[in-house]
């Protein structure tokens, strides 16, 4: 094996080291932010949902759509690191479970995608601060391009 070689052996293994260890931080910072239970007007209903850490240290997502007394959705989320990577698992009742992985992680929000999926694509949580944050659902519906915004707000118990 060369210098050369060697070098850039153990750059590269310092480098996959170094963003393992900056998505850990940035998992650790999510939990931080998600982990309580929150609400959003949404449509002409309410999304509750609740975020928790589960025994194996992954974030695990329950929520619910209220449509005056009707529960219309429900669907189950979590958020792991696999190796280097952040994925969102999401399973809507009565639907076929999606699995989208991190493009972008940033201090204040993280960016899902799965290019597989026509709707949703993308799925986008903005941090505004410990007791709001926003998640963008972005997809095609008809072919055509559609956004829902998503404001919670933490609720105290």
């Amino acid at each position: 094996m060369t210098p050369f070689t060697t070098f850039m052996l153990i750059l590269s293994l310092f480098q996959t080291g170094q963003q393992s260890k900056k998505n850990e931080h940035f998992y650790n910072k999510i939990a931080h932010h998600l982990v309580g239970s929150w609400q959003a007007r949404a449509w002409s209903g309410d999304l509750h949902e609740t975020w928790t850490i589960g025994t194996d240290s992954w974030l695990i997502q329950q929520a619910f759509y209220f449509e005056k007394t009707d529960t219309s959705y429900r669907a189950h989320s979590k958020i792991e690191r696999v190796k280097d990577d952040l994925i969102l698992f999401t399973v809507i009742k009565d639907s076929t479970p999606k699995i989208f992985k991190a493009t972008n992680v940033q201090p204040d929000s993280i960016v899902f995608e799965n290019r597989d999926y026509k709707n949703p694509y993308k799925v986008v949580y903005f941090f505004d601060d410990e007791n709001h944050y926003r998640r963008t659902i972005t997809g095609f519906e008809q072919d055509s391009l559609v956004s829902y915004t998503f404001n919670f707000k933490k609720v105290v118990p």
